[in-house]
């Protein structure tokens, strides 16, 4: 994303079960593990300090979370100044505090992860992924309870998916963004959230074949995983993103009647 920030954060509701949305990608790129970034994009509030420098990688962005982290829990940025120039050069430094009397109470597992992603050494800081996996998110956040027909049924609708015709998926892409209920995407999200263990934001084909043996039994979950790879991972990158699971698995019938 390269510039995560609050103003950047919507919920699209003011609900209790409100879901995070984040906006404005014009400075974002797709994730390459073998290059790194040099354009220098950002807010000196949560610019990360390897920016600055001129060369860094998608830990960037775990930086900007920790510091809107760090803001959420004590209400002050770790890296202050009176002007723009004094705030990115006390990020360049990458020092700050934690020893005022709110951070009292905060737990250690949430000084913790505040910490591990505000590391300096973006190879020493956490990933996303092992962010997510922090005890402070795993212990204080709430199961996600799918139905047990709701993910069957999405990846039975998998199972059916066909992208052979690049116009058909242009228009599969258009359906479910413009007609999809909030609803069905909620319910959709927390199918993927639970076939999706390691938490990363995309499905293997381990983690689809889990799935599916649950269904069909190994032998046959072999073949159709092998097979659903092929006509969904429309990007060919080895894995099952987000949008690709929302294209393929949303009931394409119930997006074309009448009611809608």
């Amino acid at each position: 994303h390269r510039d995560l920030k609050p103003e950047n954060l919507l919920l699209d509701s003011d609900g209790p079960g409100a879901i995070i949305k984040v906006i404005d990608f014009g400075t974002s790129q797709k994730y390459d593990p073998e290059k790194k970034m040099h354009q220098t994009y950002g807010t000196p509030y949560y610019i990360a300090p390897e920016i600055l420098a001129g060369e860094y990688n998608e830990k960037c962005d775990v930086w900007s979370v920790g510091v809107i982290m760090y803001i959420l829990l004590c209400g002050r940025p770790p890296f202050d100044g009176q002007t723009d120039d004094e705030i990115l050069e006390n990020v360049s430094k990458g020092t700050y505090k934690t020893d005022s009397a709110v951070w009292k109470n905060v737990s250690k597992e949430g000084l913790d992860l505040v910490q591990k992603m505000l590391k300096f050494d973006p190879e020493k800081r956490i990933s996303s992924s092992e962010a997510l996996n922090h005890p402070w998110i795993k212990n204080l956040t709430e199961g996600i309870n799918v139905d047990e027909n709701l993910a069957t049924g999405a990846l039975m609708n998998l199972k059916e998916f066909r992208a052979e015709r690049k116009l058909q998926q242009a228009v599969c892409t258009f359906m479910v963004s413009q007609m999809a209920t909030k609803e069905e995407m909620e319910e959709l999200q927390k199918a993927f959230s639970s076939l999706d263990k390691n938490s990363d934001g995309k499905l293997s084909r381990d983690e689809l074949l889990t799935g599916f043996t649950e269904i069909m039994g190994a032998t046959a979950a072999e073949e159709e995983v092998e097979r659903i790879m092929k006509m969904v991972d429309t990007d060919q990158n080895g894995w099952i993103d987000y949008s690709e699971f929302v294209m393929a698995t949303l009931n394409k019938k119930n997006l074309l009647s009448d009611e809608r």
